[in-house]
């Protein structure tokens, strides 16, 4: 299954510099730590603008992508933007057909301890209606008993189902939970009026509320960090020495600014955060 989801989701790979823009530098990643010499291959989803996304000319963008692009030349490397599914995208780094993933992975407890994983900015979820749905929602409690969409094996859905189960076993409803494969599966169902409503990393949340396409009812649920994640340390140091020097000369929050993002607050330094792989 896995090897299925990674040729139908990783069929596009973005290229940020060649060999030859990096002569006269030496990489900060040696090629021991890396799955291929010279190339450090992360993962992407782009349907989650305005951090990552396909524009019109089929090319991607995004915070995300402008990050990639600063690795590349800070840490003096090809960085390869791998396109696939989130589902795919943990299988993949274990079985080293990747060395990392770039897509805004919230933080837990239990990933941090699959790999290597660097929180660089904080997100929340969003619960968004149809425009004219008239669906009213006024607390996370209202909730239950109602269909969500929901990214199958995302921190929205793993925060749903708490919320669910919390209810059941108080003997309430549970919350009738849709799982698909993207965001952009989650606000198809949702116009076709499949669901009720839907959960959505807030970012996300703000753009389509922008073009007029959801009506966001609640924010701010569930606050966390979002991170990078590797299954090299020392990539993930490399990484980390990379984001310290960003904030320090002001192209991280300029990054930040530039798409509307919340940036990892500044007594917060970058690091490694969690046991990674035992």
């Amino acid at each position: 299954m896995f090897s299925k989801l990674l040729r139908t989701g990783a069929v596009a790979t973005l290229i940020f510099s060649s060999a030859a823009a990096h002569a006269a530098c030496t990489p900060a990643i040696s090629d021991e730590n890396l799955i291929a010499p010279g190339k450090l291959q992360l993962s992407i989803n782009p349907t989650n603008p305005p951090q990552q996304f396909v524009d019109k000319d089929g090319q991607l963008q995004g915070l995300n992508v402008e990050l990639a692009q600063e690795l590349s030349k800070r840490l003096c490397l090809q960085v390869d933007l791998i396109r696939m599914d989130f589902p795919a995208m943990i299988p993949a780094m274990n079985a080293a057909r990747i060395d990392g993933i770039d897509t805004g992975m919230f933080w837990t407890e239990e990933r941090s301890k699959l790999m290597y994983m660097v929180p660089y900015a904080t997100q929340a979820i969003s619960v968004v209606v149809a425009p004219d749905s008239g669906t009213k929602i006024a607390t996370e409690q209202d909730l239950i008993g109602k269909s969500s969409a929901v990214e199958v094996s995302s921190y929205q859905m793993n925060w749903l189902k708490k919320l669910s189960d919390a209810s059941v076993a108080k003997g309430g409803t549970a919350v009738e939970m849709r799982t698909f494969p993207t965001a952009t599966n989650v606000v198809s169902a949702l116009l076709a009026r499949q669901v009720d409503n839907a959960l959505l990393v807030d970012s996300v949340a703000r753009d389509l509320v922008s073009r007029g396409r959801v009506t966001e009812v609640l924010s701010g649920l569930g606050m966390a960090r979002t991170a990078l994640a590797f299954r090299n340390k020392t990539a993930a140091n490399a990484v980390v020495n990379v984001l310290n020097a960003m904030r320090s000369d002001g192209s991280y929050q300029a990054l930040f600014d530039k798409f509307g993002l919340t940036s990892l607050p500044v007594e917060q330094p970058f690091a490694i955060v969690g046991p990674g792989p035992a």
